[in-house]
């Protein structure tokens, strides 16, 4: 499993990338910015690994049979295929990708209690989150025939992310389990599942340096 998510981490890469020509992403303070990271990873996962790789290799297929078994990798599978409707036009997945991680709610399936709090300046992450929500329904309107249309699109939109929000609390909370394999990931995909125990210091730093270099 460690080795499964380690290869994950050039997927947070990209998206801290991504993140880095946001001005309104980059105007937050160093602990929001983390913070907004860690509580997203799931969304980051979601919507960029269809983006990355629109058809699954069967090598990948078949880890994800191995590492969570039959009945998730179809959920894995029904994902990517309502997915597919959007690949077409790839602004929208990343506008939604921007309003997703900028929410200071959280997005884990994990006790600890520093993923609950509230971000440190919310009001500035709330802010930046309706300028992209606005732009998100701009846009939609603007390629839909009609405003009925646009609204059918925003529903079905919505829809697919409270499903792969759904399918991903439940891969979190299974990986969250798995303390050994967590122990032998790399630091930075370590860190995004925090530890649990309350007596350990949660080192940061290195997702601070990704995102302030």
């Amino acid at each position: 499993m460690h080795a499964f998510i380690d290869e994950m981490s050039s997927e947070i890469q990209i998206t801290i990338e991504y993140l880095k020509l946001i001005p309104e992403f980059n105007n937050l303070i160093m602990d929001d910015k983390v913070r907004l990271i860690r509580n997203h990873i799931g969304t980051i996962i979601h919507i960029n690994e269809p983006l990355l790789i629109p058809v699954p290799p069967v090598n990948l297929v078949g880890a994800w049979t191995n590492l969570f078994g039959l009945n998730t990798t179809k959920s894995i599978f029904k994902r990517n295929q309502i997915i597919e409707q959007y690949l077409c036009d790839p602004i929208i997945l990343k506008v939604v990708l921007i309003i997703l991680i900028l929410s200071s709610s959280n997005s884990r399936n994990i006790d600890y209690i520093d993923i609950d709090q509230i971000c440190d300046d919310s009001l500035s992450i709330f802010i930046a989150q309706n300028i992209y929500v606005e732009l998100l329904w701009k846009y939609i309107l603007s390629r839909s025939p009609n405003e009925r249309n646009a609204v059918k699109f925003f529903n079905r939109l919505v829809m697919f992310i409270l499903y792969a929000q759904n399918l991903h609390l439940h891969l979190d909370g299974y990986i969250n389990s798995l303390t050994h394999e967590i122990k032998q990931m790399e630091p930075m995909m370590q860190n995004m599942w925090l530890r649990t125990d309350n007596n350990e210091d949660i080192n940061d730093v290195i997702i601070a340096q990704d995102v302030s270099s």
